[in-house]
C-alpha cells in the first residue's frame, strides 16, 4: 500500500462547524495488488459528520448522489452507511432487452436482465483490495431488481396487465466514487476507483479534492414538502383483500400452496423534494438497511429489515423474518406482545416454512452439505413492528457467482410464499398489478463479485407526483382474514407515519430551525436514533 502522492493536493477535509484541516491518511492500491485497477482513499474523523449531511452537501454541490444507510441493528449489519457520487455507467434490464449506457454512448443488450448484468459486471470487475479498516463495498453496482424479475427467471408467473410503474427489471447505476461511513470507528473514507491508467489516477485524486471540498460545503436549505391528498388512496378494498386471504386458503386446504403472501397497496399525491420523506422515514423506523435511490423518474425510499442475500466471497447468507407484532409504546405490552409471538403456533409454523425454503434456495447454488442454520427464530425488535429472525448460510459452489445466488433466492419467500412459483402464479392472479420495486430488490454488487441485497419492503416508491405504499401480509390454512388486513397496516404504518409527519408544519423550511437538521452529529452510531 502506498502514499498517495499524486493527491498531494488534497489538504483535508474540513468540517461544517470549523476550518481546521482533519485528514487523518491518504492512500492508494497498486496496481499490482489490484489488476490495473487502483483504489485511492482518504480518512477523515466522522465525529461532525453524518451520512444524511453528506448527501444533502454533495447534493448541494450539484453531484448525483444516493444514499445506502445502516442505522439501526445488530453490530455485523449496522457498522457502514455510504454515499455514492456521479455514477459513471447506467444498466437497464427488462424482457424486451437491456442497455448499458456510458459517456461513449448505449449499447444494446439481448438476453435476461441477470444474464446482461453479469456480463457488464465482468467488464467492470475488479480484484478485492485486502486493506484493514476499508468498508465491505469499495465501488460497484448499486440498484434494484424489481418483483418482475421472477417471472423472467420462471417464465410460467403471469404478468398482470395493469402495470403502475413501468420500470422494467433491473436499473443499476456503477459508482466508483463513495464516501463511507464506519460507525464503530467514528472514520469518514472518501474512496476513488481508477481502473486503467496514470491519467485516470490522476483524474480519481482531484475527484477526491472535490469531494473532501464539497464536503464541507454548506447543505443548503431546506425544501418544502407538501401533501397534494389528505389521505392514501387504497387500490383495493378491504371486502376484496379479504376475500383473497379466502381465496388463498382455499388453495392451501386443496394442496396447491403452503403460503402465500398478499399485498395490497396505497397511493398519494404530493409536491417537493423527497428526500425530506427520507430524513423522517430513519427517525420513526430506523433499521439496518435504509437506502435513498433515484434513477429515470423514480425514487426509492427504503427503510427494510431484511437481507434477501448477501456473498462476501464465498460465504452465502439468506436471513428470513416472518412473524410479525407491532410495537407498544408500554414495555409490559410490549413485552407481552413479545412473548405473543413467541408462542403463536400459527407464526412459528410460518417461520419454519420459510427458513426451509431459504435452505432449499442456499442449496441449488451451495456446495453440498454446506447449508446451515447459525441464528433460528430470534426475536427482533423495530421501531414499529417485531419480527422473529433467522439467518442461514452456505458455502457457494464452485463456478456459481452473485447473480446466481440472487436468482436462487429470488423473490423472498417472505414476500411470495411456498411453494413459490404456484404462490407467486395465484399471487398475480389476486393482486391484479405489477408490484414493481415493492417485494424485489435493493443493494450493490461490487467489483470483485460480493453482493449484498436487502428486500425493497418497509419502502415508498415515488415516480411523478404519487407515493405508494405497499405491504403484505403471510397467509397460510388457519389465518384469520381480518387479522391479515390488519397486519398490511401494521408493516405500512412507519410509512404512513413518515409522509404525515414530512408534510407537517414543523418541518417545513419557514418554521426556522425547529427541525432544520434533523440528524445531530452522534446520529452514525448504529442503533442511535436522533
Amino acid at each position: 500500500m502506498l502514499p498517495a502522492a499524486g493527491c498531494s493536493r488534497l489538504a483535508g477535509l474540513r468540517s461544517p462547524s470549523t476550518t481546521a484541516p482533519v485528514l487523518i491518511s491518504l492512500q492508494t492500491s497498486t496496481a499490482e495488488d489490484a489488476q490495473n485497477h487502483r483504489l485511492c482513499w482518504a480518512i477523515h474523523p466522522a465525529d461532525l459528520f453524518t451520512p444524511v449531511r453528506a448527501f444533502r452537501s454533495l447534493r448541494a454541490a450539484g453531484h448525483h448522489a444516493c444514499l445506502l444507510e445502516s442505522v439501526e441493528g445488530p453490530a455485523r449489519l449496522a457498522r457502514w452507511s455510504f454515499v455514492g457520487v456521479n455514477p459513471g455507467a447506467h444498466f437497464r434490464g427488462g424482457p424486451q432487452g437491456c442497455t448499458l449506457t456510458t459517456p461513449e454512448g448505449t449499447e444494446e443488450m439481448v438476453g435476461p436482465s441477470h444474464e446482461a448484468l453479469r456480463e457488464v459486471a465482468r467488464r467492470y470487475a475488479t480484484a478485492p483490495v485486502n486493506q484493514p479498516g476499508l468498508p465491505p463495498f469499495t465501488g460497484g453496482w448499486i440498484g434494484c431488481f424489481t418483483y418482475e424479475w421472477a417471472a423472467s427467471l420462471e417464465p410460467t408467473v403471469p404478468l398482470p396487465e395493469n402495470d403502475p410503474h413501468r420500470v422494467g427489471e433491473a436499473i443499476f447505476d456503477h459508482y466508483s466514487d463513495l464516501v463511507a461511513f464506519d460507525h464503530a470507528s467514528q472514520r469518514l473514507i472518501l474512496l476513488a476507483g481508477c481502473p486503467r491508467g496514470a491519467d485516470d489516477y490522476s483524474a480519481a485524486c482531484e475527484r477526491l479534492e472535490r469531494l473532501a471540498a464539497d464536503l464541507s460545503a454548506d447543505a443548503g436549505g431546506r425544501q418544502g414538502f407538501r401533501l397534494l391528498e389528505d389521505e392514501p388512496r387504497p387500490q383495493t378494498t378491504r371486502t376484496a383483500f379479504e376475500a383473497g386471504v379466502e381465496r388463498l386458503q382455499h388453495e392451501i386446504g386443496q394442496g396447491e400452496i403452503f403460503q402465500a403472501v398478499l399485498s395490497q397497496r396505497y397511493e398519494q399525491r404530493y409536491e417537493g423534494d423527497p428526500f425530506m420523506l427520507y430524513r423522517v422515514l430513519r427517525l420513526v423506523n430506523s433499521a439496518p438497511h435504509m437506502f435513498f435511490f433515484q434513477a429515470d423518474g423514480l425514487t426509492l425510499v427504503g427503510s427494510s429489515p431484511e437481507r434477501l442475500a448477501s456473498l462476501n466471497g464465498r460465504l452465502a447468507q439468506v436471513v428470513p423474518i416472518a412473524g410479525t407484532r407491532p410495537r407498544d409504546p408500554d414495555p409490559d405490552r410490549d413485552e407481552a406482545l413479545a412473548a405473543e409471538l413467541l408462542a403463536d403456533t400459527k407464526e412459528r409454523a410460518e417461520h419454519d416454512m420459510l427458513v426451509d425454503l431459504a435452505r432449499n434456495d442456499l442449496g441449488r447454488v451451495a456446495r453440498v452439505g454446506t447449508v446451515a442454520v447459525k441464528e433460528y427464530g430470534v426475536l427482533e425488535k423495530f421501531p414499529t413492528v417485531q419480527h422473529l429472525v433467522s439467518r442461514v448460510e452456505a458455502e457457494l459452489a464452485s463456478g456459481r457467482d452473485a447473480l446466481d445466488l440472487l436468482a436462487a433466492t429470488f423473490p423472498a419467500g417472505t414476500v411470495s410464499g411456498a411453494p413459490k412459483v404456484r404462490a407467486m402464479q395465484l399471487l398475480a392472479e389476486l393482486e391484479g398489478a405489477r408490484r414493481g420495486p415493492y417485494a424485489g430488490a435493493f443493494g450493490y454488487l461490487d467489483g470483485a463479485g460480493n453482493l449484498d441485497m436487502a428486500i425493497a419492503i418497509r419502502t415508498l416508491f415515488l415516480q411523478g407526483d404519487t407515493i405508494h405504499v405497499q405491504a403484505g401480509a403471510g397467509v397460510v390454512f388457519d389465518s384469520v382474514p381480518e387479522s391479515e388486513y390488519e397486519e398490511t397496516l401494521h408493516k405500512s404504518k412507519a410509512l404512513f407515519e413518515a409522509i404525515r409527519k414530512a408534510a407537517s408544519p414543523a418541518f417545513q423550511p419557514e418554521q426556522g430551525s425547529s427541525a432544520e437538521d434533523l440528524t445531530q452529529p452522534d446520529s452514525n452510531k448504529p442503533g442511535v436514533r436522533p
